[in-house]
C-alpha cells in the first residue's frame, strides 16, 4: 500500500475515525493492528519477519533490565540482539551483493589459471525479495537495544513496543524514531487536538504535492537521461543531474511529510527529516539538514562508538570515512552506493580539515562576506549534485559516462529531450504553484511579526481573514488543493525512491 495510492486514501481516514471513536485504552492496539495490515498488504509473509524481530528485541530488552542478570550475561544478550537484527538485514539485503562480489573477486584470480571467462558466466543468485523498510526498523531496534544496554529503561508493555516497531506512518522509509520520544507520546495520549490534526492535514497535502506533482513528473526526465547516457550532450547531462537532485528531494521529503502528517492525525509527532538541505553552506551543514534522522543515527550509533573525534584528528577522519562508507552501503547493495558514501566521507574529511584551518589560521571576517558565503553554498550544492549522479547511476561505469558528458563541453551544447520533457509537462506550473504555496505558508506562520501596521484596516482585516479562514473555507481549501494535485499528477505513479532501502 503506497502513500500515494487510492487504497491509502481510503485506509487512513478509516483508521483515524475508528481510532478517535475507540476508548483510550484500546487505541494503541487498534493502531498496532492497522500498522500490521498496512505492512502485510504488500507482502503478507514478511509481517512474520517484523513480528519475529519485534518479539526478539522486546525479550532481549527485558533481559537487559532484569536485576538478576550480571554484566557478562547482559553483554551476551545485547550481542545476540545485534546479531539477530543485523543478521536479518545482511541476509535479506546483502546476500546477492556478497555472492556477486565474491564471484567476481575469485573469478579474476582464478581465470588465468583455469582459462575461465567469468564475464560470460553469472554469479549465483538467490531469489530473495527485500522486505519493505527492513533497514529502517532494524536501525530502530539497534537504537533501542543500545540505549537499554546503556542504562535507559525498557518498554515493558508488549503492545507499546510492537507499535514502536510497526507504526505505519514511519514504517517503510522513516523517519527513524527514538523510542524514548515515541513511548513518551504513547503514554501521554490525550484528547483530540484540532490544531495538530489541521497541521497534519496540510502536511499530508504538501507531501502529496511534492511527490505526485513534482517528484513523479521529474521521474521520466531522469529515467530518459540515465537510460541512454551516451547520447547526452553536456547541458542535457547537467539538466538530468539537477532533475534527479530535485526528484529525490521532493520524493523523499514528500514521503516524510505524508508520514509525519499521518502521525499528527493520531496525535503523534515524528522527527523532521529535512531542513532546506540545498541551502546548506557546507557539506557538514548539508548532513545536518538532509535525512536528519539517519545522519543523527549514524552519528550516535556508529561514529561515536568508533571513537568519534576524541582521539585526534586522524582517527576522527578515519571514523568519518568508515561511517559514510557504511552509510553508503546502507542505501543499497551495490558498489556505486559504497563509492557515493566514500565520496561524501572524503568531502566531510576535507570540510572538517578546512574548518580547523580556517578557525586557527585565517581571518574569519573574510568568510562572513556575502559573496564568499554564496560561493561556499554554491560549491556545496555542486558537490552534492555530482554525488547524486553516482547515487542514481546503475553502475560506476554509467556514472563515469555521465560525468564525461557533463564536463565535455565540446559536445553539442543544446538542450535535447530532457528540456523538451521538462517544458512539455506540468512541472512549470507545478513549481510556480509550490512557490506560491510556500510564500503563503511563510506569511501564515509569521504574519503576526510582519510590519503590517502601516496598512489600511480593511487590508489588515482581509489578510487576517485569509490567513485564519473559517472551517468551511478551510475545507474548501483542502478540496481545491486535492483537485490541483489530481489535475497536475503524473500519468504514471512511481514507487517512493527510498522504498528500496
Amino acid at each position: 500500500m503506497l502513500f500515494n495510492s487510492l487504497e491509502y486514501l481510503l485506509f487512513l481516514p478509516t483508521v483515524v475515525a475508528v481510532y478517535w471513536l475507540a476508548a483510550g485504552r484500546f487505541r494503541p492496539l487498534l493502531l498496532l493492528l492497522a500498522s500490521y495490515y498496512f505492512y502485510m498488504s504488500w507482502f503478507a509473509k514478511y509481517g512474520l519477519l517484523l513480528a519475529f524481530l519485534t518479539v526478539v528485541n522486546y525479550s532481549i530488552g527485558l533481559i537487559l533490565v532484569h536485576r538478576k542478570i550480571n554484566g557478562a550475561q547482559r553483554q551476551a544478550a545485547y550481542l545476540i540482539g545485534l546479531c539477530a537484527n543485523l543478521g536479518c538485514l545482511i541476509v535479506f539485503k546483502y546476500t546477492n551483493f556478497l555472492l556477486d562480489s565474491a564471484w567476481r573477486f575469485f573469478s579474476q584470480i582464478l581465470s588465468p589459471w583455469f582459462h575461465f571467462d567469468y564475464l560470460h558466466h553469472s554469479a549465483p543468485h538467490l531469489h530473495i525479495l527485500l522486505p519493505l523498510g527492513i533497514s529502517f526498523f532494524v536501525f530502530e531496534f539497534v537504537h533501542y537495544l543500545t540505549d537499554v544496554y546503556g542504562g535507559s529503561y525498557a518498554i515493558k508493555n508488549p503492545i507499546s513496543f510492537g507499535l514502536f516497531a510497526a507504526f505505519f506512518p514511519s514504517q517503510i522509509a522513516g523517519p527513524i524514531k527514538r523510542y524514548e520520544d515515541f513511548d513518551g507520546q504513547l503514554r501521554a495520549i490525550g484528547p483530540f487536538d484540532a490544531k495538530l490534526f489541521q497541521a497534519g492535514c496540510w502536511l499530508i497535502i504538501e507531501g502529496m504535492f511534492k511527490k505526485v506533482v513534482l517528484g513523479d513528473n521529474l521521474a521520466p526526465i531522469v529515467q530518459q537521461g540515465f537510460a541512454d547516457p551516451h547520447s547526452l550532450a553536456s547541458l542535457d547531462a547537467w539538466l538530468c543531474a539537477i532533475c534527479f537532485a530535485l526528484q529525490i528531494y521532493y520524493d523523499f521529503s514528500g514521503y516524510t511529510d505524508i508520514g509525519r502528517g499521518s502521525a499528527m492525525l493520531f496525535g503523534f509527532k515524528l522527527p523532521e527529516n529535512f531542513n532546506k538541505p540545498y541551502l546548506a553552506t557546507s557539506l557538514i551543514d548539508f548532513w545536518h539538514r538532509w535525512h536528519m534522522s539517519l545522519s543523527t543515527w549514524l552519528r550516535d550509533y556508529l561514529y561515536k562508538p568508533l571513537g568519534g573525534g576524541r582521539n585526534g584528528r586522524l582517527r576522527k577522519y578515519r571514523n568519518l570515512l568508515i561511517t559514510m562508507l557504511l552509510g553508503g552501503l546502507w542505501h543499497g547493495a551495490s558498489w556505486h552506493y559504497v563509492l557515493w558514501g566514500a565520496f561524501h566521507g572524503a568531502g566531510l574529511v576535507i570540510n572538517h580539515a578546512w574548518r580547523q584551518l580556517r578557525e586557527t589560521r585565517i581571518d574569519g571576517g573574510f568568510f562572513a562576506q556575502p559573496i564568499v558565503a554564496a560561493s561556499t553554498s554554491l560549491f556545496t550544492l555542486l558537490f552534492v549534485l555530482l554525488g547524486w549522479v553516482l547515487f542514481r547511476a546503475h553502475s560506476t561505469h554509467e556514472a563515469l559516462i555521465i560525468y564525461q558528458a557533463m564536463f565535455h563541453f565540446q559536445r553539442e551544447a543544446t538542450f535535447g529531450p530532457c528540456l523538451s520533457a521538462l517544458l512539455a509537462g506540468a512541472l512549470p506550473i507545478g513549481f510556480l504553484l509550490y512557490g506560491l504555496f510556500q510564500g503563503i505558508k511563510y506569511i501564515a506562520q509569521n504574519w503576526s511579526q510582519l510590519p503590517m501596521h502601516h496598512l489600511e484596516k480593511p487590508i489588515r482585516y482581509s489578510l487576517r481573514w485569509w490567513l485564519s479562514p473559517t472551517k468551511a473555507y478551510e475545507v474548501a481549501g483542502y478540496l481545491a488543493c486535492c483537485i490541483i494535485i489530481l489535475a497536475l499528477a503524473a500519468h504514471t505513479a512511481n514507487p517512493f525512491i527510498y522504498f528500496q532501502f
